[in-house]
């Protein structure tokens, strides 16, 4: 494997690490509530995180390692989850699915031969997207939601 690949993956695990911290350490009722009007409450980020990581990040790079060239559907983020908010989901619950999907994912990652990362399919809007591109994107999303998590549970 590749230092860069390798990279991808190690990023994958902490970024995950990472949310589970500013989670775990959300200021208590801060977390259903929006930091300023008009922006997402750290529920409706973690829900959001995970419902990308899991439908999009994941389901595309799964289709990769066994589909050539897939067209990938395009995935309706705010409907999404306005739905997963209203199934009153735990923050718990999300927590560990993001953890999961992320170890899963390095997990099936792990073993794939450096020119199979290549492999693409393409978005109608977006263009092509690359095992790597979408591999290395799960470990940025996640980063840069945790961020915005922490400033919400944590204003100030």
């Amino acid at each position: 494997m590749t230092p860069e690949h390798r990279a991808i993956l190690e990023r994958m695990g902490a970024s995950a690490r990472v949310v589970r911290h500013v989670v775990e350490a959300a200021a208590s009722g801060r977390f259903a509530e929006p930091p300023r009007e008009g922006e997402w409450s750290a529920l409706e980020t973690l829900t959001h995180l995970r419902d990308v990581v899991v439908h999009v990040y994941g389901l595309r790079i799964r289709r990769l390692l066994y589909e050539e060239a897939p067209l990938f559907a395009d995935f309706d983020e705010e409907g999404f989850r306005r739905a997963s908010l209203v199934r009153g989901e735990k923050t718990g619950d999300l927590l560990e699915t993001i953890v999961a999907e992320h170890e899963q994912l390095a997990r099936l990652l792990q073993t794939l031969p450096d020119a199979e990362w290549s492999r693409q399919g393409r978005h109608p809007s977006l263009g092509v997207m690359s095992i790597e591109f979408l591999a290395r994107r799960v470990g940025e999303h996640a980063e840069e939601h945790a961020a915005q998590i922490a400033v919400a549970t944590h204003p100030g």
